[in-house]
């Protein structure tokens, strides 16, 4: 992006309390301490760049999969994941 980068965006959604709510998956290049920066800055994770295009909805099935399944580990019975 020509005006800043994945994680000027990423800080800026999470600053604001009428988008942090918001999980935010990044596509990267970068290396696996660039990846690091961003889960700790409030992605929910990332997905490695390259990656063939006809692959990506199988990606982000396997994503959410995932994140559901944490979800469930970490989520106290009758609570709700960010509330």
């Amino acid at each position: 992006m020509p005006e800043m980068d994945g994680l000027a965006v990423l800080k800026g959604l999470k600053g604001d309390a009428a988008t942090r709510h918001i999980p935010v998956v990044a596509f990267t290049s970068g290396t696996s301490a660039d990846a690091n920066r961003l889960v700790k800055a409030g992605c929910i994770g990332f997905i490695p760049k390259p990656f063939e295009p006809g692959t990506l909805p199988e990606l982000v099935d396997d994503f959410l999969r995932a994140t559901v399944a944490r979800d469930r580990r970490v989520t106290p019975r009758g609570s709700h994941p960010g509330a």
